[in-house]
């Protein structure tokens, strides 16, 4: 694969870190390192996420709402409704909001709301929120073939979890100067400094401890649906993990009594053997309920679990540590009718290969809070549920697993099987009556239908990549996000769509994420220079250079906390909390066109990759995830047919790439 994209992971200064830190490789096969600092050391002096003055969030949506209103008359009854609610119940609630933030300084004041709004969403999982991401090739050609990839990542995540379950998984920080920060010298510092203090300590070397709490959701968890409002659950005792293929479930056990790992030749024995069950298609599994609405899900459960052999099944794929899914009957590097990359995405985003076998059953567990995934050819992604954090142990995880798998090697193409190991590999069952299959066979009709219209896209361009805009001294993120504004204005005759482009507050302690309003006054006036074409460079020039300052702002407010969005959901969520009339300005036309994202962006970069995704947002908008892949820029569009095509938006992104370079190479 050769695209690039995740949603909610936040802006790339933090993401540069998975890099830049140095990490303590253990030689014991159980670790995958042992670090001097404990894994949550800056836990406890992590600043609070801060609460922004109302009046400076509600100039702030003011400022971001002003490009995406062409009709200045609703535009001032908007600052009215701002000012009034500013004056009024906004500032009641703000001041409750400090005062219960006050109250609560072990955590942040949009935890709690961010968590009720993603358990409480009764939309389905795949698509909607659960995003993936695709990994490069093995360096090593003989170490892509799939049982051995399959068993060494298994052996990597293993590793890490043990890391981090004994404290000694390094903690995450994000070094303005690596060379001068991540050092032993550093971190001799940071131990003999008093936990409480220690975050403080860490600023005086410019170095950023990032909020580590979701991590403790990586593992052994899940998302168990319930009516109104899910719930997640960790079994922290777990030992095993499950397989699926073609429908069909297995665990094995690939932690000992000890709490040490199984070999490496015990593992690799036991996935080449579910590898090669020449079972059939389970045309009835039960892993297709957990694309269902939740609500729908939840009764469905209800349903299942009144047989114990059900019960005990579902607690088997509940408490596995994570989810292992064998693609192995496809191969989409071989298909020849359709692209392979476009192909491999539907199947890594919502489990549905468009290939010619009738009722392929959906190969997934949604709810775990991850899946790895693995098709025959080799290609392998990560699918994870959203609500318990927002992808940063994730993109770790993510980073971690190819590193060590690659260079440590533990399964080769020599690597024996052990015969034995086939009686330890527990296949679960499932005991359904006519109602439960009936459910099952209309949520995969439903889920067909729901993803028949999805339609995804890519494109990979070369001409101009991160080094190109810095040195003409642009932000490279910016001038991707003008790409974005302009294309938009090219297929829509001159409108400024909605834009939410994610940015991480993990610098606080639970800290989750903040939106950067990409959209701005002055993309709206690039835009327009543009696409009249009779300006002078210097003009466009200056155009450009004036989008890349107000991007660079607002992205550096958000990672701050101080935008504007968190703040006016936490304000709602609290005045429904209290049982009070939701407050005007959360129901004026203009506040609700303003969080209808037409453009759902984000941004990833690692040099692990290969591609990733997510779905729009709204109905009729795009999901468009980006970053750099080696030298090139590449982007993955979703959309929904016929409301939006895709492949016309990526082909106005191209050619507005094209007259960004040409205005700057122009003599």
């Amino acid at each position: 694969m050769s695209f690039v994209g995740i949603k909610l992971l936040g802006n790339q200064q933090y993401l540069k870190i998975f890099s830049l830190c140095q990490r303590y490789i253990s030689s014991d096969y159980n670790y995958l390192e042992k670090s001097s600092l404990s894994t949550y050391f800056f836990e406890k002096s992590l600043p609070c996420l801060p609460i922004p003055k109302l009046e400076e969030t509600c100039q702030r949506y003011l400022e971001a709402l002003e490009p995406l209103i062409e009709d200045q008359t609703k535009y001032e009854e908007t600052i009215k409704l701002v000012n009034h609610f500013q004056n009024g119940i906004g500032s009641q609630l703000h001041k409750e909001l400090i005062s219960n933030d006050r109250a609560n300084r072990h955590t942040s004041y949009i935890s709690e709301p961010w968590f009720d709004m993603y358990l409480s969403a009764r939309t389905p999982l795949p698509v909607n929120y659960n995003p993936f991401m695709a990994w490069k090739p093995d360096p090593s050609t003989e170490q892509n073939d799939p049982r051995i990839r399959v068993s060494n990542f298994i052996i990597s995540a293993l590793r890490f979890r043990r890391s981090l379950n004994e404290n000694v998984l390094g903690p995450e920080i994000y070094h303005m100067n690596a060379k001068k920060s991540d050092t032993d010298f550093y971190r001799k510092i940071m131990k003999l400094s008093p936990s409480r203090y220690s975050w403080y300590a860490s600023l005086l070397f410019k170095a950023f401890p990032l909020d580590m709490s979701q991590y403790k959701n990586l593992f052994n968890s899940t998302r168990i649906p319930l009516k109104g409002k899910d719930k997640l659950e960790n079994y922290p005792n777990s030992n095993h993990i499950v397989f699926l293929k073609k429908g069909n479930y297995y665990t094995f056990k690939v932690i000992d009594d000890s709490g040490n790992l199984k070999s490496p030749e015990e593992i690799y024995s036991a996935v080449d053997y579910i590898w090669n069950l020449p079972d059939d298609y389970d045309r009835q599994s039960v892993g297709v309920l957990t694309t269902m609405d939740r609500d729908k899900w939840a009764d469905c459960r209800e349903m299942l679990i009144k047989d114990p052999m059900n019960g005990e099944s579902l607690n088997q794929i509940d408490s596995a540590l994570f989810a292992v899914c064998l693609d192995d009957d496809i191969n989409f590097m071989n298909e020849t009718k359709r692209d392979p990359l476009i192909e491999l995405s539907h199947n890594f985003l919502h489990g549905f290969a468009r290939i010619p076998v009738e009722r392929r059953p959906v190969n997934r567990w949604f709810d775990k809070s991850f899946s790895l995934l693995f098709s025959s050819d080799g290609q392998c992604a990560i699918n994870f549920e959203h609500s318990w954090g927002d992808g940063v142990a994730v993109l770790r995880l993510f980073n971690e697993i190819f590193k060590d798998s690659s260079s440590r090697k533990f399964v080769t193409p020599s690597t024996k099987t052990e015969p034995e190991v086939k009686s330890k590999v527990t296949k679960l069952k499932f005991n359904l009556n006519d109602s439960l299959k009936d459910e099952i066979n209309s949520a995969w009709s439903q889920h067909s239908s729901a993803v028949a219209n999805l339609d995804l896209n890519y494109r990979i361009y070369s001409r101009m990549n991160r080094s190109y805009f810095k040195k003409n001294k642009l932000s490279p993120d910016s001038m991707f996000q003008l790409a974005f504004q302009m294309a938009y204005y090219k297929i829509s005759n001159g409108k400024t769509p909605t834009t939410y482009e994610a940015a991480s507050t993990a610098g606080f302690k639970h800290g989750r994420t903040e939106t950067v309003r990409s959209a701005t006054n002055q993309t709206k006036k690039a835009c327009a220079l543009i696409h009249v074409g009779n300006h002078s460079k210097e003009e466009l020039i200056q155009s450009f250079v004036d989008c890349s300052k107000k991007h660079s702002e607002l992205t550096k407010n958000a990672a701050m906390g101080k935008g504007f969005d968190r703040h006016f959901f936490a304000l709602k969520y609290l005045a429904g909390k209290k049982g009070l009339p939701i407050p005007e300005l959360f129901t004026d036309p203009n506040y609700l066109h303003a969080n209808h994202f037409t453009l759902s962006t984000s941004t990833l970069y690692g040099e692990y990759f290969s591609g990733g995704g997510f779905g729009p947002v709204v109905a009729d908008g795009f999901g468009l995830g980006y970053g750099y892949v080696d030298q090139s820029l590449g982007v993955f569009c979703s959309s929904y047919v016929p409301a939006r095509e895709g492949k016309q938006l990526m082909d106005a992104f191209v050619a507005s790439l094209d007259q960004i370079g040409d205005v700057l190479e122009k003599k």
